[in-house]
């Protein structure tokens, strides 16, 4: 069954009469209780990929999933080009900028009660956008949010917003870093698999993405894979069931949690 993706815009008009505009946007994945899988809701803001990723590594790059979403979703993508473009120019000016904070953390509230994402697609490519994410979250204190990122520079800030969950994404090429960040703000380690390969020394409660070729998905019982199979019972508590298993009402984040606390 193919993703079902929900859209809505934010229109936003400034003190001097200037007008933007920024699209949320949800699946059935990471709706959350805000909606089902079936009927998602927005509950998240996304960029674009690689461009907006300036940590993206050759291994991320070379396997990221919205390159596909781009051409099989093409009016999402073009919502994701265009908050990339604006969410730059808001970060230009600080009356924009302090506007949109609390405009974001505004609707949020009103229409994400049960969790937000930052970044389906792309990154946080800047400090100043970091401390966007921070401030925005602090605005919205009861609502709880989380974050994948490879901007481990940018993670200081993130860490001044206690309702913020940080996972850090990591793959063959940055699990160096990944780890020193997660030893210094104690944040969770999310790992790509690209050919099946896992790091001795993965901290307990990391979470395992396996590429799109190690999963089980075609066989009548996916624990039947390889790869699976190859997995110690701890590594396999730490697989992404969505991912492995596939997406439906029961797997989607939500009822699964490994990403979703501190």
């Amino acid at each position: 069954m193919a993703t079902k993706f929900a859209l809505h815009e934010l229109k936003m008009k400034m003190p001097d009469g200037s007008e933007f505009s920024f699209w949320f946007d949800g699946n059935g994945k990471i709706t959350l209780d805000n909606g089902s899988f079936h009927n998602p809701a927005p509950n998240a803001f996304s960029l674009v990929q690689v461009k907006d990723c300036p940590s993206a590594t050759p291994t991320c790059t070379s396997v990221c999933y919205v390159h596909k979403l781009e051409k099989a979703e093409a009016e999402v993508h073009s919502k994701y080009s265009h908050n990339s473009k604006t969410i730059r120019e808001i970060l230009e000016n600080s009356i924009y900028h302090q506007i949109t904070e609390r405009a974001f953390a505004e609707w949020i509230k009103e229409n994400c009660p049960h969790g937000f994402r930052w970044h389906v697609s792309g990154d946080i490519f800047s400090l100043e956008y970091a401390r966007f994410i921070a401030s925005v979250c602090n605005f919205a204190p009861h609502i709880f949010f989380w974050i994948y990122t490879r901007s481990f520079d940018f993670v200081d800030p993130l860490m001044h917003a206690p309702n913020l969950v940080v996972n850090l994404s990591a793959d063959k090429d940055n699990y160096a870093k990944a780890l020193l960040t997660h030893e210094k703000f104690e944040t969770r380690i999310c790992y790509l698999s690209l050919e099946g390969e896992l790091p001795k020394d993965l901290p307990a409660g990391s979470v395992i993405f396996p590429n799109y070729t190690l999963r089980g998905r075609e066989l009548s019982d996916p624990t039947e894979a390889p790869w699976w199979q190859s997995l110690s019972q701890e590594q396999k508590r730490m697989v992404c069931p969505p991912d492995f298993f596939g997406q439906s009402e029961k797997f989607r984040c939500g009822p699964c949690r490994k990403c979703l606390t501190h």
